[in-house]
């Protein structure tokens, strides 16, 4: 669990400065929607942190651990409320519709917090595996039905976006953004409201699937200009992505060589730490490492021509 809880910390930095650079760099007449994005990715790596840190606690952590998993269940329902605001929010109808559902989140988190036992009654920390004694109820059942109802919302809205859409462009981008958000939502319904039934040790499959919304906004952006976002920040969040997904793969790729050169054994926290900062570390020198080339390679030139010159 120990390289799934650092993929999740990893991905949720991903989606928040994703927001950051979304919400600074864009336009004025952008900045209303992508506020909407920023909140969602906050939100997000909320859940993710949350979940992170529930999946690798023991029997020693603080009695805190209820606090996570108080979190675990509120931010989920905010992220996509926000995203329904970035995508529904340029007309009358949206707006309505997306204070609807943040009414109704507010409420249902002020009853949660009230009383958490609504959702769930004890947490259990084990070696084989933390998992909740959920409390199969009328408050569960609605937390449910809450977002099998918020999550089609979201994908009616961006479908009839393109239906209704007389731009290429924008067609194009909502349908890439449609399908990211698909992949994403039916995750997170199935792992993490529907199997929690039986087991647990999934859960993280939700929050790491939040990955392809992103990356999908990304390419909304990069693509088809869904926000207009300066160049600067355009290339932040490039950087951002692009060193953060080969982080990713390269720490996926090093789990399965480990686990396949020693047979089974599970590298420990402090390896997968270690290797970590050692590939970030390299993938931010990246940029440096190829204007040094560039320098050298321009000295080599310079004295292949002097001597040219000479002769």
């Amino acid at each position: 669990m120990q390289l799934i809880a650092i993929l999740l910390i990893t991905v949720s930095i991903l989606t928040l400065f994703s927001g950051i650079a979304a919400f600074f760099g864009a336009a004025k007449g952008d900045r209303p929607r992508s506020a909407w994005f920023f909140f969602a990715t906050a939100f997000a790596m909320i859940w993710m942190i949350s979940i992170a840190a529930f999946l690798i606690a023991t029997p020693e952590w603080p009695v805190h651990i209820k606090l996570l998993v108080n979190l675990t269940y509120i931010s989920a329902i905010f992220i996509d409320i926000a995203l329904l605001g970035y995508i529904n929010w340029r007309k009358k109808a949206g707006k309505i519709i997306t204070l609807f559902f943040l009414v109704a989140g507010i409420i249902f988190t002020a009853f949660f917090i009230k009383d958490p036992g609504l959702l769930y009654q004890d947490v259990v920390l084990a070696s084989t595996g933390n998992s909740l004694v959920t409390n199969i109820g009328p408050f569960y059942f609605t937390y449910i039905a809450f977002f099998c109802a918020l999550v089609p919302t979201v994908l009616i809205t961006l479908f009839r976006q393109i239906l209704k859409s007389r731009s290429n462009r924008v067609k194009n981008g909502d349908l890439v953004l449609l399908i990211g958000f698909a992949i994403s939502g039916t995750t997170s319904l199935i792992f993490n409201l529907i199997l929690p039934f039986w087991t647990w040790n999934l859960v993280w499959l939700g929050p790491l699937a939040i990955s392809t919304t992103i990356i999908a906004f990304y390419y909304t952006i990069l693509r088809y200009h869904a926000i207009n976002l300066k160049s600067r920040w355009l290339k932040i969040l490039s950087y951002i992505v692009l060193i953060t997904s080969a982080a990713v793969l390269y720490m996926m790729v090093f789990y399965v060589v480990f686990l396949a050169m020693f047979r089974g054994a599970t590298p420990s926290i402090e390896v997968i730490i270690l290797n970590f900062i050692m590939v970030l570390f390299f993938l931010l020198l990246m940029p440096a490492m190829s204007e040094l080339v560039m320098f050298v390679r321009s000295l080599i030139t310079g004295e292949e021509i002097s001597e040219k010159g000479k002769k």
